[in-house]
């Protein structure tokens, strides 16, 4: 089953369900970036968030779901009339896209939606960490200047910072980098040196780890990626080196990570995604009162969350229309190859 080229005509109703209300935020007038869909004619949209995911998606035509919605072959409902599903975000860890292909659903994101917000997020935090922002914030509630020398932090002049994965955030991330004066290796493997960012060295993982003085990741959790740092990975790193992650937990045990902390292999992190999330109750980087911690927040900004759903907008109405949409997950699903700028950049054949 393949999505119906012919888009719909004006007479039918093409209905959407959001299953993941954002207008609940406290936003003064929010709408989540989907006025597209309320304005477009034939277009219904559903806000549903109760009961079982997949009679919420029954009798719909697109859904737009939370990155907490597994999207598998025992969610899709059998009726046949869902077209295309769309993740609010740029993770897409909760599709099973051999099942929406199997369906005959376009499985699409928003990748570039929380790309500036993370990138910002990350640059804060890596600063955070060369100050010792947090180990001082504690200190002057606790002693007030009492001890103030204690924790000194390094200017990132003259540094460097690794980056693991060089796709639009690590990019972004790497060109808010460039005031800084100081040195930027990367890692990615599907990456050629001649197509980075100028002033950047591509190595392998291994010395990047052992080189940088502060490492940050921006790779999707994929099983490709999942558990890549290991703790051998953490013992290759300096001493006095920093980990930034604000892209998925899962690339690394948060056990291991605790570990690596508290035996002093590295200096700190700032982590702002953990294993199992958002269930984070008894995580033993909680342990550590010297790291700088966030609840997965780095790509939520008003301006994100509305570019978010801009962009899902437009990838179900150009399905309405019989269009591609932009940002497929899935391109088997079209029984065809399609155009390169309609992949998703996370997309690997």
């Amino acid at each position: 089953m393949t999505p119906d080229p012919n888009g719909s005509t004006e007479e039918e109703e093409f209905a959407v369900v959001v299953t993941d209300d954002w207008r609940q935020l406290p936003i003064e007038d929010f709408e989540m970036g989907l006025e597209p869909l309320y304005e477009a004619p034939g277009v219904t949209v559903r806000f549903d968030e109760t009961g079982p995911l997949e009679e919420r998606l029954r009798g719909v035509d697109a859904a737009i779901v939370g990155e907490n919605d597994l999207i598998t072959d025992g969610t899709i409902p059998d009726d046949g009339r869902l077209r295309i599903v769309g993740r609010l975000g740029s993770g897409f860890d909760n599709y099973d896209l051999e099942a929406c292909t199997d369906h005959g659903v376009v499985a699409t994101h928003a990748p570039q939606g929380p790309t500036e917000s993370v990138a910002q997020g990350t640059l804060g935090m890596l600063i955070a960490c060369a100050h010792n922002f947090v180990r001082y914030n504690r200190l002057v509630r606790e002693q007030g200047f009492e001890g103030r020398f204690a924790n000194i932090g390094v200017e990132l002049k003259g540094k460097t910072v690794g980056i693991v994965g060089m796709g639009r955030i690590g990019r972004e991330v790497r060109e808010k980098l460039r005031p800084f004066d100081l040195d930027v290796l990367a890692y990615d493997p599907y990456a050629e040196a001649s197509e980075l960012p100028a002033d950047t060295t591509l190595v392998d993982l291994d010395e990047l780890l052992a080189s940088s003085d502060f490492v940050t990741l921006h790779v999707p959790l994929t099983d490709e990626t999942r558990g890549m740092l290991t703790a051998d990975s953490f013992r290759r790193m300096k001493e006095s080196a920093y980990l930034i992650n604000t892209t998925r937990g899962g690339l690394y045990e948060d056990e291991t990570l605790a570990r690596a902390i508290r035996e002093g292999w590295i200096a700190g992190a700032a982590i702002d995604v953990f294993e199992n999330e958002p269930d984070v109750g008894g995580n033993p980087l909680f342990e550590l009162e010297d790291c700088l911690f966030t609840p997965h927040i780095s790509g939520v900004t008003i301006d994100s969350l509305t570019r978010i759903g801009n962009i899902l907008a437009e990838c179900v109405l150009a399905v309405h229309r019989g269009e591609l949409p932009d940002n497929v997950l899935n391109p088997e699903v079209y029984g065809r190859s399609i155009p390169d700028e309609h992949l998703s950049p996370s997309y690997r054949p």
